[in-house]
């Protein structure tokens, strides 16, 4: 989306909310809220912000945030058809029962939470060795427990625009060596 794209949508959030309309009174408020909605929506397409602020007008009498117009936008693309834990837990166990066997590129294509859970192909292999009350009782137990926080946490990582997520990782990795020197 380009800066006059994001004055088109600001204006048409400025018709619908007059609340919204008053934030703008000074050329310098106009400055830093164009640079930060441009900042944080630009990364996506002009229509679909259009479609996102259209709905999110529709749907609320009070003014949208940036939060507000992203997360509409970002679930038109891929909707959250979030699963239960025990659906996902299945997917988990027939990774597990097919683990030993399992090679990283068929570890990449399940699910963002699920991978998340094990973190890595060769925890799936473990885990495959071992008895299936434990799997059945310990891991299953485990893995509903960190479900709801892994999904949440996905959620939130997606909404972030991408050059957000990228200095995001580039500063924990940053201070992950800074630890490990200390």
């Amino acid at each position: 989306m380009t800066r006059q794209e994001t004055v088109v949508v600001l204006t048409l959030l400025a018709g619908n909310y007059e609340s919204f309309a008053k934030r703008t009174e000074t050329d310098e408020q106009v400055k830093i809220m164009l640079d930060t909605w441009q900042e944080c929506l630009g990364d996506l397409d002009y229509n679909l912000v259009l479609q996102a602020v259209k709905k999110t007008i529709i749907e609320s009498p009070y003014p949208p945030t940036i939060h507000d117009i992203r997360k509409n936008a970002i679930n038109m693309i891929n909707p959250t058809m979030q699963r239960t834990a025990i659906e996902a837990w299945n997917e988990a166990f027939k990774m597990i029962c097919n683990g030993i066997y399992m090679t990283q590129e068929e570890f990449e294509v399940h699910s963002p939470e699920v991978k998340r859970f094990f973190g890595n192909v060769r925890q799936v292999k473990e885990l495959a060795q071992c008895d299936s009350d434990t799997i059945n009782t310990v891991t299953k137990g485990q893995f509903l427990k960190q479900y709801e926080a892994i999904t949440q946490s996905e959620q939130e990582r997606r909404l972030l625009p991408p050059k957000m997520q990228e200095f995001i990782g580039k500063l924990a990795n940053k201070m992950s060596v800074n630890q490990i020197g200390e």
